[in-house]
């Protein structure tokens, strides 16, 4: 069974892209063969000593556009209290800075970002930089799951199982690699879930004309471009003018 490593920034879709990849298809999804799934790829120089060991067979990359990104990464932050320090407040959230670290490491160090939205530039930036990561959008996954998972798939080079595909109707759990899944089922918690909630861009509420503002003046347009997200983000701001 080939081995797969993840990356992608904290809420960004890689535990909903792990349950349908490892669910139809022959693969392990690891989150931790690139050191962090939420942390840099490192800069390795041709004369360092440090050598970088590939234990995995393939690697892919998760993005979820920046406006429900913000909107997840700071529910997330407030129920979680995990491996964020950050301003309560989601205006403040937005706008202010943010540290993030593994938790789960004493000893792990921090990564600190002028704002979430300079955040979701380095990380994606630093990941669609890489050769060797496919990228695959939270969105796509979502509308079109089995078309959209299949053409990952086959980019990585796995093979779907001979079964009905399936796609979790609840959310699925924060996993990591000391864990073992055996179904769908396994992976997913008892709370439904709301896929509406992004289909239907109902959080862009969340913002105001000011906040908007903010958020498009520091994204990084080549990057929104590259990842495919132009025409979207073009999309929810005509629509929220359209309301206003």
């Amino acid at each position: 069974m080939k081995k797969i490593a993840v990356l992608g920034c904290f809420r960004s879709g890689t535990n909903f892209s792990k349950s349908i990849l490892e669910s139809n298809f022959d693969c392990e999804v690891r989150n931790n063969l690139l050191g962090w799934k939420h942390g840099f790829l490192p800069i390795i120089s041709n004369d360092s000593s440090v050598t970088y060991e590939v234990s995995y067979d393939a690697a892919y990359f998760v993005t979820k556009n920046p406006f429900s990104f913000l909107v997840s990464l700071h529910k997330y932050f407030v129920s979680a209290r995990l491996n964020i320090k950050a301003e309560r407040d989601f205006g403040d959230f937005v706008k202010s800075r943010i540290i993030i670290f593994d938790g789960s490491n004493p000893d792990s160090v921090q990564l600190r970002f002028a704002s979430p939205v300079e955040l979701w530039n380095a990380m994606n930036w630093n990941y669609q930089s890489s050769k060797d990561l496919i990228h695959v959008r939270y969105e796509m996954l979502l509308k079109h799951p089995k078309a959209t998972a299949s053409k990952l798939a086959n980019k990585l080079g796995v093979s779907a199982k001979e079964q009905a595909f399936v796609v979790p109707k609840n959310e699925v759990k924060r996993m990591n690699d000391k864990q073992q899944y055996t179904s769908l089922k396994d992976m997913e918690t008892n709370k439904k879930f709301k896929s509406s909630t992004y289909l239907d861009n109902t959080y862009m509420d969340s913002f105001d004309a000011e906040l908007i503002s903010f958020v498009m003046a520091n994204l990084d347009a080549e990057l929104v471009d590259s990842l495919g997200y132009t025409d979207m983000l073009n999309e929810l701001l005509s629509h929220r003018s359209v309301i206003g």
